[in-house]
């Protein structure tokens, strides 16, 4: 079930048991599923998935979990378009409905990454800024990647600076989140879309209906 809004909570520690249904690290974390909310309040993808969201000292940190009975991506370097390249997970952060900017931070099961940084999104849809200039801005993100046995799980850690904070939000600062999943199972011509976000359609970035993410 979709959460309009949850508490961040505060995570601390070296993470335990990666790639099993929750690191220990994680276990004050709200769970969020990932849903086909376009279709219908309780529509749930083929292949389920869920996330925990914590605020590190390092950074805002994200937990992903995905049943997949095929796992690939035909990607070969960081940087490029993951979505059209096969499996990946998508972490959508907008810190605060003040600001115009997010990001939007992509990882695949072959352990690369992509970093677009948005700073109008109306600019950007409106072609008024280039892909070139969103494009590998480098959040130094941190991540980790475990294949299991019908399942892939993600770990990345966005670091406060990328955001232009200091450490972690005041408490009852509110932030919007989105995680997302392109599933290609059926082939890259029909990937499976799902995300935390309740859309009311297939696009990931209608930031008025991310998650709100409470410090």
């Amino acid at each position: 079930m979709n959460e309009a809004s949850i508490a961040c909570a505060r995570i601390s520690g070296a993470t335990a048991d990666f790639g099993s249904d929750r690191p220990k690290k994680y276990s004050h974390c709200a769970r969020l599923a990932l849903g086909q909310f376009w279709k219908g309040p309780d529509s749930l993808p083929s292949e389920n998935a869920h996330v925990y969201i914590g605020a590190f000292g390092e950074g805002l940190c994200f937990y992903i979990y995905m049943q997949d009975g095929e796992i690939f991506s035909r990607a070969t370097a960081d940087n490029q378009k993951m979505w059209t390249l096969g499996d990946v997970a998508e972490f959508f952060v907008k810190p605060g409905d003040e600001r115009s900017d997010y990001w939007e931070i992509h990882v695949t099961p072959n352990n690369l990454i992509m970093d677009i940084y948005i700073p109008d999104r109306e600019k950007f849809m409106g072609s008024e800024i280039a892909w070139e200039r969103v494009l590998a801005p480098n959040s130094h993100t941190k991540k980790r990647v475990h294949i299991g046995d019908g399942h892939w799980a993600v770990e990345a850690c966005v670091p406060w600076q990328a955001f232009g904070a200091k450490g972690i939000p005041t408490q009852g600062t509110a932030w919007q989140i989105a995680v997302c999943r392109y599933n290609c199972t059926g082939g890259l011509e029909n990937p499976e879309l799902s995300s935390t976000a309740a859309f009311s359609q297939a696009s990931f970035h209608r930031y008025e209906e991310y998650t709100q993410l409470v410090f």
